[in-house]
């Protein structure tokens, strides 16, 4: 029986049994993986907190025939906030989502680790989650290679995008006017919106509170970063319909 230790975030919980819980966790060693704590739904089980939504940890895993168990943890920082506040609760879960979706078994990447704790750590006590959020997309992406292309047109390379500009998911980033004739999924963006995705990829998690951005252009970004990792994951993630919901205004 191999045994491995890793530092990692719980993605998703799942239930099984009596009182086990199966874990989605994403290491910087190992990537995404999945692990069962035994035992871990009993009330005065050790585990109780270091296996919930957001946990980070260093996880003790021991290697199984068909499912890797968890054999201690090490918690360090379980997110109170993110669980006591049904917002931030909300704005955890769908990056957690996002990033179960996006990465792959056994690909571990540092960089996409500390993004995720440098986000959680931000979203439990910044005034904006909103813009966090939206900073974390956009960043995510570019580190996986996804990043939208917003300095020029993303089918002629014109960097002429005047009188109008449209974002473009199946293009990868804004389309001119003339590339957007006869593109039915064009969407239509405002330069400050582009201005804005710009300044939320080049700035750190703690300074994007500092960022002014008015209603408008702040759904145009959230429509057009969702758009674009829509496309790149083919399908809606559900926790988006929670995360909608409870943030929608009157």
């Amino acid at each position: 029986m191999a045994l491995y230790t890793t530092e990692g975030i719980v993605l998703k919980t799942q239930n099984i049994g009596e009182a086990d819980r199966i874990c989605t966790i994403y290491s910087p060693s190992k990537g995404k993986a999945r692990a069962v704590a035994r035992g871990a739904r009993r009330p005065r089980s050790r585990f109780v907190s270091s296996t919930q939504m957001f946990a980070y940890g260093d996880f003790q895993i021991f290697t199984g025939k068909s499912l890797d168990g968890i054999s201690q943890v090490q918690l360090k920082e379980s997110f109170p906030r993110l669980h006591d506040d049904l917002i931030r609760l909300a704005y955890a879960s769908y990056v957690a989502e996002l990033v179960s979706e996006m990465t792959e078994e056994g690909d571990g990447d540092q960089t996409v680790f500390d993004m995720l704790l440098a986000y959680m750590r931000v979203l439990s006590e910044t005034p904006d989650p909103e813009l966090v959020t939206v900073a974390f997309e956009i960043k995510f992406a570019t580190v996986l290679g996804y990043r939208p292309r917003l300095e020029s047109c993303s089918e002629c390379g014109s960097e002429t995008l005047s009188p109008e500009v449209f974002f473009s998911p199946e293009a990868g980033g804004v389309i001119c006017s003339r590339c957007s004739q006869g593109n039915p999924g064009k969407i239509r963006v405002s330069y400050g919106a582009v201005r804005l995705l710009e300044a939320l990829l080049m700035t750190e998690f703690v300074k994007i509170e500092r960022i002014k951005a008015n209603r408008g252009i702040r759904r145009e970004i959230e429509r057009l970063i969702r758009a674009h990792l829509g496309f790149r994951l083919n399908r809606r993630l559900r926790s988006l319909e929670f995360l909608e919901a409870v943030t929608k205004t009157p």
